[in-house]
């Protein structure tokens, strides 16, 4: 594990890989998991993090997982103490935020007031734009 890395999550770690290694599947870059559903390695946050986009006719969507906290889209620069890698942590950030803010493709975030939106860029700051929930 990464130096500073806490040991219990590598515990954990190690324990999940025992146990499902007949059934991961690494990858370098990125990874089509099925048609339409693309993993991405990302890094920076936690060893292996990745992000998942999945598209489906001109549909797509991006689930961002770890890789942006609400306080990120004001300061993408901030990281926490899960970053084992906190400059990474912030390219993969600026990265990723830009590119969504470009695309204006909607996204779900684990660590956002309401999961589901946009990025928007007002100047030199992100902001998080939350979308209706149509179901």
């Amino acid at each position: 594990m990464p130096p500073g890395f806490p040991v219990a999550l590598g515990r954990a770690a190690k324990k999940f890989l025992n146990e499902y290694t007949s059934q991961t599947r690494t990858f370098d870059t990125e990874y089509e998991v099925a048609p339409g559903v693309v993993v991405r390695r990302t890094g920076g946050h936690t060893p292996g993090h990745s992000v998942v986009r999945l598209a489906s006719g001109g549909d797509r969507l991006t689930f961002l997982g770890d890789a942006v906290f609400q306080d990120h889209f004001d300061r993408p620069d901030w990281y926490n103490a899960f970053d084992h890698d906190p400059e990474e942590a912030v390219r993969v950030r600026v990265r990723l935020l830009r590119e969504l803010a470009a695309t204006r493709e909607p996204l779900v975030a684990a660590h956002v007031s309401f999961p589901y939106g946009r990025v928007a860029l007002a100047g030199d700051v992100f902001r998080w734009v939350p979308a209706i929930w149509e179901y």
